[in-house]
């Protein structure tokens, strides 16, 4: 009965190291399970922040584009007023003194 008493006793001895040393290794596990994670995290906030950039600098180069445009389109527009105003400067004067002297 001793003997068995004892060999109960050693054999939970046992599997209370076996328990403890699978509580470190678990607590390990957490460790780099988070420590993972955290460079997971980082990477696509990383990957995020520089897709954002990019999206920026075309949305800024778009921007410039077309503000270009519209400047090139004005330009063409105010040409082809002063163009027409040049053309027709003589005879619209000779229209409106012609009218004032029917006046």
């Amino acid at each position: 009965m001793k003997d068995i008493i004892k060999e109960l006793f050693r054999i939970e001895s046992e599997a209370n190291e076996l328990i403890m040393e699978a509580n470190k290794e678990m607590a390990a596990l957490d460790e780099q399970m988070r420590y993972k994670e955290a460079e997971i995290r980082g990477n696509i906030d990383k990957q995020t922040d520089e897709k954002i950039n990019r999206l920026s600098v075309c949305a800024h180069q778009e921007s410039a584009q077309r503000i270009s445009q519209i400047k090139q389109k004005s330009d063409c527009t105010i040409t082809a007023m002063e163009k027409m105003y040049e053309q027709n400067r003589s005879r619209w004067a000779a229209d409106i003194v012609n009218q004032v002297i029917e006046q």
